[in-house]
């Protein structure tokens, strides 16, 4: 089994990322490292600048128990001996043409969510943000998107699946009430996309569906942010076929994992994901 690997990403003010020459950008940025504070990290891909930020704190894990479900419980416990796996809660930002493009917004500081201050202590402010993109409508992607009732993006535009709202919009459980309170707080603002429309700045959004109806997954030049594709990586990277309880569809699931790591080999792309382990980043898999 070919082993992933992790972005080596260089950690640099924005400053330093302007002034940094394509010739010695990498002995440059290393030397900035101690700029950034925990929980972010930042990358130059191409002309894109993508910068990681841990909604959460701490070593995050996803016991073993969580993948069992129609799966063989000693396979699962044989690929990952340790009992749990190294997952995380990540959002990220991507910068390009001038403009702020964020993917999802974690679970929102009125439960423990770090992005906004993440954001505040490399000096990114919620109204710089211009486009809101979500992958998904689970707690954990949507719940930053308001606090008190309020948009937390007051300048952004949002874009959403329409498969994944159409699905949502008939449900009547709690992620459905929160999804749906979220874009009428953004009420004249949020765009519900088909695949075959066209993102502002070249995003490509692409199906994925299995861990809910209309998840989705957006490519940008190299760079492929793939959601909740997996969020156990280190042992569904070995095996696609398993699950966590999460998925809402365990076969369509397995198909779109399969699928995309097959896409992301072939083209050699980099991969962002919302649960991965360490800064949400890899540069192959």
């Amino acid at each position: 089994m070919k082993k992933s690997k992790t972005v080596k990403l260089f950690a640099v003010s924005a400053a330093v990322l302007a002034a940094v020459s394509c010739g010695n950008k990498k002995a440059d940025a290393a030397t900035d490292a101690a700029q950034l504070p925990e929980g972010v990290t930042v990358l130059k891909l191409d002309s894109l600048t993508l910068t990681t930020i841990r909604d959460d704190e701490g070593d995050k894990r996803m016991p073993n128990s969580l993948f069992y479900g129609e799966a063989d419980s000693a396979k699962v416990d044989s690929l990952s001996p340790d009992g749990s796996v190294p997952s995380s809660i990540s959002c990220f930002l991507v910068e390009t043409q001038g403009k702020k493009v964020l993917f999802d917004t974690g679970n929102g500081m009125e439960h423990g969510g770090m992005l906004l201050k993440r954001l505040d202590s490399i000096g990114v402010k919620p109204e710089s943000i211009d486009y809101l993109v979500l992958t998904h409508f689970h707690m954990d992607h949507i719940g930053g998107m308001t606090e008190g009732g309020k948009p937390v993006f007051t300048r952004a535009e949002v874009y959403v699946p329409e498969a994944e709202r159409i699905y949502w919009k008939y449900m009547s459980n709690q992620n459905a009430k929160a999804a749906a309170d979220a874009m009428a707080v953004y009420s004249g603002k949020v765009h519900c996309f088909k695949y075959t429309d066209a993102l502002p700045l070249g995003i490509k959004p692409l199906a994925a569906p299995g861990h809910t109806p209309g998840h989705t997954v957006y490519q940008m030049g190299r760079l492929l942010i793939v959601g909740d594709l997996m969020h156990g990586f280190d042992l569904q990277i070995q095996d696609p076929g398993i699950c966590p309880s999460y998925d809402m569809d365990r076969r369509k699931a397995t198909e779109s994992r399969k699928k995309y790591i097959d896409y992301i080999r072939k083209n050699k792309l980099v991969t962002a994901g919302m649960h991965f382990p360490g800064n949400g980043v890899k540069d192959s898999l």
